[in-house]
């Protein structure tokens, strides 16, 4: 199992979709501006089982940060650990998200 990095225009057709879009930034950060509906699980927190737990419908998931770093460390995490369901990396995070309005 992979995932997939994916530009802002896909992202917002995966939130459209009903997605689950994890944020894992810090909650500081996550006060400050966040997707609507989005569950905050901070980089250092995330596990394929906390996932699992805010997912139970096992729906796509959409992981954000700020830029796009966090998150793809937050995805090869459960990529490693062996999450079961599709993942995406929104690869410019919640900047490039604000950015493109």
């Amino acid at each position: 199992m992979s995932f997939k990095s994916i530009n802002i225009q896909e992202s917002a057709q995966l939130v459209s979709e009903g997605s689950l879009v994890v944020d894992v930034r810090e909650p500081g950060e996550y006060n400050e501006a966040h997707l609507a509906d989005s569950v905050l699980i901070p980089l250092g927190e995330i596990s394929a089982e906390k996932v699992k737990q805010a997912n139970p419908e096992n729906k796509k998931i959409l992981i954000h940060c700020r830029s796009g770093k966090r998150s793809k460390m937050a995805a090869n995490i459960l990529v490693d650990q062996n999450y079961a369901g599709e993942i995406f990396d929104m690869d410019t995070g919640i900047n490039g998200w604000i950015e493109s309005g």
